[in-house]
């Protein structure tokens, strides 16, 4: 289906932009939905599922994580999320030139990474 993996990989990444709006992520989603639903077909309807799954885990995650969670972590769980966006926008505009799904353990070693101690 033409489209469906391209919404998966844009909603499912756009989530680490957008941490703590859990509403308005669930509405972005749905426009991103829609709009690329016209413009790729109607395999894009068919990301709903996997989407909605893949964010619930991410949230539950959450709940869980956030007192292990340090302001560094955070800022590199950040950085990593903004470098992913910046590349799924790569491959809309110029075509898949990036292989976005490869570079996903970052996600989980950056934050990782930021908890250690650094001694200079």
């Amino acid at each position: 289906m033409p489209g469906l993996g391209t919404v998966i990989n844009v909603a499912a990444i756009v989530v680490g932009g957008l941490l703590g709006l859990v509403a308005g992520k669930a509405v972005l989603d749905f426009v991103i939905i829609l709009v690329m639903t016209c413009s790729m077909g109607k395999g894009c309807v068919f990301s709903a599922l996997p989407v909605g799954v893949f964010q619930g885990c991410i949230t539950a995650l959450a709940a869980f994580i956030g007192p292990l969670m340090t302001e560094s972590s955070l800022a590199g769980l950040s950085l990593v999320g903004s470098i992913l966006i910046f590349c799924v926008g790569v491959n809309l505009v110029w075509g898949p030139r990036l292989r976005v799904a490869n570079m996903l353990p970052a996600i989980i070693v950056a934050p990782l990474l930021m908890m250690l101690p650094v001694a200079w």
